[in-house]
């Protein structure tokens, strides 16, 4: 059954419940990204009682995917990270600021051979991401280096120029809609040394 879902707080706070709440398996390595974009979304039905979200990430050893699915009373839930088949990413339209880059994941994570479910179902993912220009979304750019500890004991340390757009989301996660508009987020990266070390 189709649950229909809407935003009514920024996807921002849904971003970091899932840096805590989202354990993604270690994929050791380094390597310098030359250019790539990261994707995002977080939404709450209108009771505010659930919540789904869904990251692409870019990594040394290609694509991974994390999601939660919270049903705060007491319902479905369902977690689960990992890496997926390249082909399930796919990145289009061109150079950014003109409102036609577009990211589209497409997989159904219960068909990928060692991606972890954490809780409740794994189960397919069709969602897009369409840049939203700065002139129109804004934008925050930064330089340097991120650490991002993950549940679990990981670790990414991302450094370079990273820029972020807002992005018109539409698609379902786990039979979970995401309504119009939904507002997400694409994260370009240039020349980004990525760094994924395990517990």
């Amino acid at each position: 059954m189709t649950k229909q879902f809407c935003r009514t707080m920024p996807c921002v706070m849904c971003l970091a419940v899932a840096a805590v709440l989202s354990p993604i398996p270690a994929q050791a390595g380094s390597a310098v990204i030359a250019h790539a974009f990261n994707s995002s979304v977080g939404f709450f039905n209108p009771a505010g009682t659930e919540l789904a979200q869904v990251q692409v990430i870019r990594t040394n050893a290609g694509y991974m995917l994390a999601y939660n699915v919270f049903d705060f009373g007491g319902g479905f839930s369902a977690g689960g990270s990992g890496s997926v088949p390249a082909s399930s990413v796919n990145v289009s339209g061109g150079s950014v600021n003109a409102g036609k880059v577009t990211v589209t994941l497409n997989v159904n994570t219960c068909d990928v051979t060692g991606f972890t479910t954490n809780y409740g179902s794994c189960g397919t993912f069709d969602v897009s991401w369409v840049e939203v220009p700065a002139s129109v979304g804004g934008s925050t750019a930064t330089r340097g280096t991120t650490h991002q500890t993950l549940a679990g004991g990981g670790k990414v340390v991302t450094n370079g120029e990273m820029i972020t757009f807002t992005a018109l989301t539409t698609g379902t996660a786990l039979g979970f809609d995401a309504p119009t508009p939904t507002v997400g987020f694409l994260t370009q990266e240039t020349n980004v040394t990525v760094t994924v070390t395990g517990p």
